[in-house]
């Protein structure tokens, strides 16, 4: 998971999505579409494809307002921070991550 999607995770569980907008550039007319972007896309990125909507279903989503979205699952890919001691006995952070990779193999028609 990117860092972007791991912030995006973190504070859509936080009701706060609106905040990985730079305030400088984002516009409060908006934000409630931008949010629907967010919440679309963190479907897009569930640990289970199975919960992941279709292309056709994100089009959907995306064109209209009316389609009630459904609450996202935790992404694929999550990071965590780890504290540990190296030699010099300063502690550092390392970021880690466990992943269960989905791999598709994609074939023409």
């Amino acid at each position: 998971m990117t860092m972007f999607t791991f912030q995006a995770w973190k504070l859509w569980n936080e009701n706060n999505s609106v905040a990985l907008l730079n305030p400088v550039i984002s516009n409060p007319c908006f934000q409630s579409e931008i949010s629907r972007c967010i919440h679309v896309g963190l479907l897009c990125v569930q640990k289970f494809v199975k919960d992941r909507p279709s292309m056709s279903t994100v089009i959907s989503m995306l064109s209209s307002e009316i389609v009630d979205l459904p609450t996202p699952k935790q992404p694929a890919f999550t990071e965590r921070q780890n504290t540990g001691r190296e030699e010099s006995s300063q502690q550092s952070q390392k970021r880690c991550s466990i992943n269960y990779v989905t791999v598709t193999i994609p074939e023409g028609r």
